[in-house]
C-alpha cells in the first residue's frame, strides 16, 4: 500500500507496525450495482480484536461514466485493545481549580487527542447539517469526502487488482514508465534518442559530441 501515494500519504510508521498484521484486501460489489464494500481481513494482533475492518460506499450511479455521486459511506468501530488505540492517544494533565470549594487546588484529567493514522480511514466524514453549514464549512466536507473516495478507488481499481505488483512495488515502476513515454510523445522525443544519446552501458564517458570522436588523452 506504501507504493500508492493516496495510501501512502495516510499512513505512519506506528500504522505500519499493525498492517503488518494484514492479510488481505477485499472488494464486493453491490448486487444492484449501486456500491461496493472494501474489507480488510485482519491476522491476530496486538493492535484490536476485529478480524476484519469494513467501509462500504453506496453510489447509485457507480455503473455510469458520470462523476460519483455518494449517498452515503459507512465506516466500522475498530475494537481497539486497552492502551493500543493508533487514532487516539491519552494525554494526562494537571489543571489547578479556578473557582469554588475547591479553588486553587490541583487535579489531575485525563484528554484524548487524535492522532494522525491511516485507521481514521475507517470513520468517514459526517455531514452537517445543511442548515447551520456556511461555504466554507461545505468546501471543506466536500474535499474531505474527495479525498476519502480517491483513497477507496485507490484500492478498489489499483491496489487491489494488481496486489501481487503493488507489494513488489512493480506496479509503481509501470506507473513511472508509462508516464515517461508520455512525457517523451508530448516533447516529441523518440525513445531510441533516448537510448542512442546515453552511450554505452556501463561506460564512464559521455558520447560523442556532434557525431564527433573523443580526443585521447594526451601526455606533456
Amino acid at each position: 500500500m506504501g507504493h500508492m501515494e493516496a495510501v501512502a500519504e495516510l499512513i505512519t510508521q506506528s500504522d505500519v507496525d499493525c498492517l503488518e498484521h494484514l492479510r488481505n484486501v477485499t472488494c464486493d460489489d453491490d448486487d444492484d450495482g449501486c456500491g461496493f464494500t472494501i474489507s480488510f481481513h485482519f491476522g491476530p494482533n496486538p493492535y484490536f480484536t476485529n478480524t476484519v475492518l469494513t467501509k462500504k460506499y453506496q453510489i447509485p450511479n457507480l455503473l455510469l461514466e458520470d462523476e460519483p455521486i455518494l449517498k452515503n459511506v459507512e465506516g466500522c468501530t475498530i475494537d481497539w485493545k486497552a492502551g493500543m488505540s493508533l487514532t487516539y492517544r491519552e494525554v494526562t494533565k494537571k489543571q489547578r481549580s479556578k473557582s469554588g470549594r475547591k479553588a486553587g487546588q490541583i487535579r489531575t484529567i485525563t484528554k484524548r487527542e487524535r492522532t494522525d493514522s491511516f485507521f481514521h480511514f475507517f470513520t468517514p466524514p459526517k455531514m452537517p447539517s445543511m442548515e447551520t453549514m456556511d461555504e466554507e464549512e461545505a468546501d471543506a466536507i466536500e474535499d474531505a469526502f474527495d479525498h476519502d473516495y480517491d483513497v477507496a478507488q485507490a484500492f478498489r481499481s489499483h491496489i487491489i487488482p494488481k496486489a501481487v505488483l503493488w507489494f513488489t512495488g512493480e506496479a509503481m515502476d509501470e506507473i513511472d514508465n508509462a508516464l515517461l513515454e508520455s512525457a517523451l510523445y508530448e516533447n516529441g522525443v523518440n525513445e531510441s534518442d533516448i537510448s542512442g544519446a546515453q552511450g554505452t552501458p556501463g561506460s564512464p564517458f559521455p558520447p560523442p559530441v556532434n557525431g564527433g570522436n573523443q580526443e585521447e588523452c594526451k601526455q606533456s
